[in-house]
């Protein structure tokens, strides 16, 4: 049970970090290095004790964050960027994955400007080469995006959970996760 609730952790200036396993919050809380800010009611039992899960925990130091000034080049942010939706037939409910429109044995880079989100099937059938090869068409040009993802995707738990979280983050900062 512990494993599968989850928690917000706030910095010391009450700006949000992260989330995690509200057992690792309780361990933080015991062990001083956080505080317990809010709670939705659900109990633990030890043989000699019973305390509130936390919800929402604050570390006692400040953490110092570095900001990026761009948007790091992962298949994460691929998949983002191209909303989890294959750039050839247009379908987000097959297994996807990235694909080279130049391919990388054509001297193709891997690089915003090459990189497309593709479902299995597309991609085995476009294969080594490129979409004109194979008369498939990209739905919009791969390219770099000019801003930041969400930051913040709130996981799955008990509603009264995802109120409590709402009141910690900024408005419009965060998005309910969704199951892949």
């Amino acid at each position: 049970m512990l494993d599968s609730f989850k928690s917000l952790v706030l910095n010391y200036s009450y700006e949000p970090l992260q989330f995690c396993s509200a057992r690792h919050a309780i361990i933080m809380v015991f062990g001083g290095r956080a505080e317990e800010l809010d709670s939705a009611g659900y109990t633990v039992h030890t043989p000699s004790t019973s305390f509130q899960l936390p919800t929402v925990i604050r570390v006692l130091k400040m953490v110092r964050r570095k900001r990026k000034k761009t948007l790091s080049f992962s298949k994460k942010n691929i998949l983002r960027r191209d909303n989890y939706t294959c750039q050839y037939c247009g379908t987000s409910n097959h297994p996807l994955t990235v694909d080279h429109v130049v391919p990388k044995s054509r001297g193709g880079g891997t690089n915003w400007t090459n990189i497309v989100v593709a479902c299995k099937t597309c991609n085995l059938k476009k294969a080594d080469r490129t979409p004109l090869e194979v008369d498939m068409k990209l739905r919009k040009p791969p390219g770099k995006p000019e801003y930041h993802f969400i930051s913040f995707v709130i996981p799955s738990g008990p509603e009264s959970h995802v109120e409590i979280w709402q009141k910690y983050l900024p408005e419009n900062s965060a998005t309910k996760s969704v199951a892949f």
